[in-house]
């Protein structure tokens, strides 16, 4: 007969090697995530003619232009550690450069959500990763050329470093959110908040430093305007009160399920539950070990900006639209969430391969773009008249007595390759500039961009354009404003009066020369 030492030695090597097939069966299963994860979007970031957003048209134009024009890198719109990242890679292979720099931040957020969920103690933690991945927004955003993916990157490994309790490493990167996005100030509040509660009072002293040198930086490349410690201040473009519509309360938790994915959704909130229910107390978060503060945080954070932006959209504050977007900026936590429900659940009913299923969960979803083509991306109706009027633009003769371009819709720029604040062939988008009305201007306005942005200086109507002696002409509009898919012959030229549903087209009141302007 075996003796007890004998059957407990068979079985500790049983299970040794159940553990070591399942780590390589894991490896495997993350490595075949990544690698069509990585495919598919640098695919459609070929693919894709048109932008998922047109403020990633104005971010993509920065990064093209940051190293001929400096003030780029600290301009208060772009960001700084976003026009940073993209930069070269805008420099050396242009958009597509710009969107594989996206790719590579959403693969380094799904890699830390992996490394995370391992150290929390989770016992697959591939499933992160695969969640983290399956997220379709975050697909979405891997080739596109926004600040969200750059800020969740620089967010989770910033967590990261706290959960290893790398506290210089933790104020480094947490100083440097602000740089990203406006959350950012949230964040560094709680990092301040962190390192007290490590009794780390020194690194405190580096979280202002980036925001520091960034108000000089930006004071010193606009040219020393203005009084040098209100620099940052005084740029700062989002309005208090918001141009957009407020909206439902609800709007963000409502729309959740496309966050996550529809099928991942209820994992996700029961993966939040399990976290939260570690130290359900002030009292209990407080005397936690440091890991159980880590997996109720993992969970917290989201919720905070949740909340956060739900009043922000519900009020009217801050410029915010309510776009679910703002909410990728906790992908990884999103998906270590998903994966502590994923994992429970299937352990809770003795259900086998949760890694199989959860990656059949997040591919089943996309298989609904073979039926609406919403991929590759394609320009809409709007931005292919910004390319047709650019092409306009480009040829008309109205260019060398109006040799400056004045407009607000950013395809305009992207199609003529033009910095928007090219002194020698631009002025800039705002109320002073129409009402300076300076000669020589070319006015382009549009329907959209011409009235709704986040800063209030740059929603000009027709009547402040009208008010300030901009002329208007009639027959430039009307051929401007055929219908984007039919041939010009078929619709014969036709005075119009200025409306609000049309892209109209501006001269100043005296063109380069000072003459005053005639319409012909």
């Amino acid at each position: 007969m075996r003796s007890d030492n004998n059957i407990h030695q068979i079985d500790s090597h049983t299970f040794i090697s159940e553990g070591a097939r399942i780590c390589r069966w894991d490896w495997g299963a993350a490595g075949v995530a990544l690698l069509i994860f990585a495919g598919l979007s640098a695919y459609f970031a070929a693919a894709s003619e048109g932008f998922l957003e047109a403020d990633g048209c104005t971010h993509y134009l920065y990064a093209r232009f940051a190293f001929a024009e400096p003030h780029y890198f600290a301009n208060v719109w772009g960001r700084p550690w976003c026009t940073g990242l993209y930069a070269i890679p805008a420099a050396v292979a242009g958009l597509l450069g710009v969107r594989l720099m996206s790719l590579a931040l959403a693969l380094l957020c799904a890699i830390v959500a992996y490394q995370l969920a391992k150290e929390q103690g989770h016992r697959r933690p591939v499933l992160a990763l695969i969640l983290t991945l399956g997220q379709p927004l975050l697909f979405l955003h891997s080739f596109s050329e926004l600040t969200e993916v750059p800020f969740a990157a620089l967010l989770v490994l910033a967590f990261w470093a706290y959960q290893r309790r790398q506290w210089l490493v933790m104020a480094l990167l947490a100083s440097m959110l602000p740089l990203a996005r406006p959350e950012g100030f949230g964040f560094i509040i709680l990092a301040a908040v962190a390192l007290l509660a490590a009794r780390r009072w020194t690194w405190l002293l580096l979280l202002p430093v980036p925001l520091l040198l960034w108000n000089h930086a930006g004071w010193v490349l606009s040219g020393r305007n203005g009084v040098w410690w209100r620099w940052l201040i005084d740029n700062w473009p989002y309005s208090a009160n918001s141009l957009y519509p407020a909206g439902n309360l609800f709007k963000f938790a409502a729309l959740l399920p496309m966050l996550v994915s529809p099928l991942v959704f209820p994992m996700t909130c029961l993966g939040t539950w399990r976290n939260l229910r570690i130290a359900p107390t002030v009292h209990a978060f407080i005397h936690a070990a440091h890991r159980n503060r880590c997996i109720v945080l993992t969970a917290l954070l989201p919720l905070l900006v949740l909340v956060g932006h739900s009043l922000l959209y519900w009020l009217g504050k801050m410029a915010s639209n309510g776009e679910l977007r703002y909410l990728l900026i906790l992908a990884s936590f999103w998906g270590i969430l998903s994966a502590r429900g994923w994992e429970w659940f299937f352990e809770r009913f003795n259900w086998r391969r949760p890694v199989i299923w959860a990656g059949l969960a997040v591919l089943i979803p996309g298989g609904v773009n073979f039926y609406y083509h919403m991929l590759p991306i394609q320009p809409d109706s709007q931005w292919r008249r910004a390319k047709w009027v650019a092409d306009w633009y480009e040829n008309s003769p109205l260019r060398l007595e109006y040799p400056k371009l004045m407009a607000a819709h950013p395809g305009i720029f992207y199609f003529l390759d033009l910095s928007v604040n090219d002194t020698g062939r631009a002025r800039q988008w705002n109320l002073e500039t129409v009402r300076q009305a300076p000669g020589g201007t070319i006015l382009i306005w549009d329907p959209i961009y011409g009235v709704y942005n986040a800063t209030g200086d740059h929603s000009i109507h027709i009547k402040d354009l009208l008010d300030a002696g901009w002329i208007a002409d009639p027959m430039v509009e009307a051929r401007l404003n055929r219908p984007i898919d039919q041939p010009e012959a078929g619709h014969p030229l036709q005075k119009i009066e200025p409306s609000a549903g049309q892209w109209h087209i501006f001269l100043s009141p005296t063109n380069q020369s000072r003459r005053p302007t005639v319409i012909r």
